[in-house]
């Protein structure tokens, strides 16, 4: 049966991709040699300016000169993957190809180092042109002022559709700033939490097609938690509920699953003013309505998979490919749940439910999500700012080639693959994840979630958001001028001093 449905689904994307083909012929994004030697030839026989943007929305086209651009990046195939690997691999190839000869530049990448990126701005030193890293990674940058405002940069169109296409969640953005970006070359889509589940649990208890569902907006928590309950089985039927079990959800890591259905609720954790101030915004009835159905549908050997003591996190995601749970949430970044494409049941993809202060499906783009920074040591902002825009421009065909591929060699169903198209325009953050790495007491209002919602349920939501609450608000404060690069650290006190002596 597997086989008979992959062999119907390669046929149907097969055809969706020759049609979609044929209607997207005049996107920017497929004329690569065309494009470079229209441009040429128009350069010699007509001789106009350089600066000169084509006729297809394509960057404008300048030699600069054999420009050696640094990528400081640990993911090495994001920028020159095997030949021949895949369709995607080839289309990315092309892509690095067709920026170094259009623009005249040598692409290089380097693995990167916080560490060292650090030590290279203490000395002035240039480290890279870019850096890709993971989006919470940032938040300690931004705090040593290391990274440039990315709305200064010559020649980064940031307002076209190839860039705001793929930077949906704006999580780092503030007071008019941008501090680094997602890009169809670095796709944060790939972490944005989507819900795995098991069709034949599904079929065995009679429950509503999740699908139908998601599509008359009733994918809800409460529905969730219904299906949740439902699935809890004793297997083996000795009486006791234990990881020999079924259940209803697992994870792929338990500390992010309470804070990502706290923003599939719509509820915020940070609330930002139109002034910019910033407030704890875990304080409100919806918000701790939210949190005590959290560890109603998170609850460790009642409707969440209870892993055994000492085991890793790789325990839930074998746990929901052996049929033990209903649902998987988590990304689909980073191999974590890559087991399940194996399962020998079959699954479906959809976003998380709705809360209880939304009317639309919300999705956390994962604080490991890759994101762009400048060094603010890049002395060459005009170049980066060029080629950066000309690999966004070039890079917006991949996520389609990229998504067919995943289709064929991942997914079961035509729906799946709807359900992970959408989901970048699901995409939420919040500036918490940012701030956590920036300031303790913004962790402390940030961990609360898990803390409250996952691992101590019996600590009451309220009064845990009371007693950190001011210290928070104060915290928020700090991070705001952090933010705005204005924060002056304290003067050590003396006693301070003589213990550094």
């Amino acid at each position: 049966m597997k086989q008979k449905r992959m062999f119907l689904l390669v046929v149907c994307v097969l055809i969706i991709s020759i049609f979609a083909s044929a209607c997207t012929s005049n996107n920017g994004g497929g004329k690569d040699k065309e494009t470079a030697e229209a441009t040429n030839k128009a350069e010699d026989t007509a001789s106009p300016s350089p600066e000169a943007t084509p006729d297809d929305g394509a960057p404008p086209v300048k030699d600069l000169g054999g420009y050696k651009f640094i990528v400081a990046d640990n993911n090495a195939n994001r920028w020159f993957p095997q030949e021949g690997s895949s369709d995607h691999a080839n289309a990315i190839i092309d892509r690095i190809k067709w920026v170094e000869e259009t623009y005249n530049v040598k692409i290089e990448v380097r693995k990167h180092s916080e560490e060292e990126f650090g030590a290279a701005v203490l000395a002035g030193d240039k480290y890279a042109d870019i850096i890709v890293a993971p989006t919470w990674e940032l938040g300690r940058h931004i705090n040593g002022k290391r990274i440039v405002d990315m709305n200064t940069i010559p020649n980064l169109r940031m307002d076209q559709d190839y860039w705001k296409e793929y930077n949906t969640s704006f999580l780092l953005t503030y007071d008019n700033r941008t501090y680094g970006t997602a890009a169809p070359f670095a796709n944060q889509g790939d972490e944005v939490w989507v819900l795995a589940f098991n069709k034949s649990i599904i079929q065995e208890l009679g429950l509503e097609n999740p699908y139908e569902l998601v599509k008359n907006k009733q994918w809800t928590f409460q529905k969730m938690l219904e299906m949740e309950q439902a699935a809890k089985r004793d297997l083996n039927g000795d009486g006791v509920m234990d990881s020999n079990d079924r259940y209803g959800l697992a994870t792929g890591h338990d500390w992010d699953i309470s804070v990502a259905l706290y923003l599939a609720s719509g509820n915020k954790i940070i609330d930002i003013a139109s002034d910019g101030k910033m407030k704890y915004a875990v304080n409100t009835p919806k918000a701790y309505e939210t949190i005590e159905m959290i560890k109603k549908m998170a609850k460790k050997g009642d409707t969440f998979f209870p892993k055994n003591e000492g085991e890793d996190m790789d325990a839930y995601v074998k746990a929901f490919a052996e049929g033990k749970s209903l649902f998987l949430a988590y990304s689909r970044g980073r191999g974590v749940i890559d087991p399940i494409y194996e399962m020998e049941s079959d699954f479906g993809f959809i976003p998380l439910p709705m809360g209880n202060n939304t009317d639309d499906y919300l999705d956390w783009v994962s604080h490991d999500a890759p994101s762009i920074a400048v060094p603010v040591t890049n002395k060459e902002l005009d170049k980066t700012g060029l080629i950066l825009d000309a690999l966004a421009w070039k890079a917006q065909s991949e996520e389609k080639i990229w998504m067919d591929e995943i289709a064929l060699t991942q997914l079961r169903d035509e729906e799946s693959l709807q359900t992970l198209l959408q989901l970048k325009n699901y995409g939420v953050s919040d500036i918490a994840f940012i701030g956590q790495q920036m300031q303790g007491n913004v962790h402390s209002g940030l961990a609360l979630i898990p803390d409250v919602g996952f691992y101590d349920q019996n600590l009451e939501p309220a009064s845990k958001v009371a007693e950190i609450e001011d210290a928070v608000n104060i915290g928020l404060e700090e991070l705001a001028l952090r933010l705005k690069g204005e924060f002056v650290e304290p003067e050590p006190k003396p006693e301070e001093e003589k213990k550094a002596e």
